[in-house]
């Protein structure tokens, strides 16, 4: 996609690269929503962000501003299955906002603007945020009720906002960040299960896999990045993204962090006492 004459003016002024750079230096989920709240403001104009991670395809909020508890509980609870933006992030990968997508007249009638409109806002625009070239979560901005419809230029600015909030993510996951962020996505994803990882070794899922990748799979769950990964058991970092690209194919996770998440999920049923 090119960028408008607006988007490159603004670009040439220094104003795109500043909030891009600040959101992909992002070291943390905090930093990365307070960045991307900034680079919204700045860009687009719009007044409420919220971040998602997915969980088999349901969203959970990492980060929110501007966003009214409420309207975040309603969503949450069940009007995200009925989201368009959400199930077109997901299949193509691609910011859209509503107008957009059903049009400026079917917009109205979708049951997310009422819920919107509800709670004061009139148009909402969703990006894609990536792990491993997966789709790993959803960046939201909805503006208020006497906002107008968003421009080609919007779309344009929150690409760039995404592409470089999924170079952040990266970078929190090669590190190890990610995996220990106390996030409301991790709470409700894995919720007591940290105390788990000792039992790891003795679960069946972990014990059926190769010795080499038994280890990565252990250490991933301890939190080590994969230079940690890599120094730990004197390989390079290369084989330990294929060792985690072949474990996340064998327990049908999208990242690395679902793969985790996975695996302790499988002690956690495990440890269980049955009824």
């Amino acid at each position: 996609m090119n960028m408008s004459s607006d988007v490159a003016q603004r670009s040439a002024n220094g104003v795109v690269g500043d909030a891009i750079l600040s959101v992909a230096g992002s070291r943390s989920l905090q930093a990365l929503g307070e960045a991307c709240h900034r680079g919204i403001a700045q860009l687009i104009g719009s007044a409420a962000v919220g971040l998602y991670f997915l969980d088999q395809r349901r969203p959970h909020l990492f980060y929110s501003k501007q966003a009214p508890e409420g309207f975040i509980s309603e969503y949450g609870k069940g009007s995200y299955r009925h989201d368009p933006l959400l199930a077109y992030v997901q299949e193509e990968g691609k910011p859209i906002d509503g107008a957009t997508l059903l049009g400026a007249s079917n917009w109205p009638r979708c049951g997310n603007f009422d819920l919107l409109q509800r709670w004061g806002f009139m148009h909402c625009m969703a990006g894609p945020l990536f792990i491993d070239h997966k789709i790993a979560g959803v960046f939201y901005t909805a503006s208020d009720l006497k906002s107008q419809a968003y421009l080609q230029t919007a779309q344009e600015s929150m690409q760039l906002l995404c592409r470089a909030g999924s170079l952040a993510l990266a970078h929190m996951v090669e590190i190890g960040q990610l995996n220990q962020c106390d996030t409301t996505w991790s709470e409700q994803s894995s919720s007591n299960l940290t105390g788990n990882v000792r039992g790891l070794a003795d679960n069946a899922t972990i014990r059926q896999l190769p010795e080499r990748s038994r280890q990565v799979a252990l250490l991933l769950c301890y939190g080590h990045s994969n230079k940690q990964i890599a120094r730990t058991m004197g390989i390079s970092a290369y084989t330990v993204k294929d060792h985690i690209e072949r474990l996340c194919k064998r327990l049908e996770a999208h990242n690395r962090t679902e793969l985790v998440q996975r695996m302790l999920t499988a002690v956690s049923s495990e440890a269980r006492p049955a009824r």
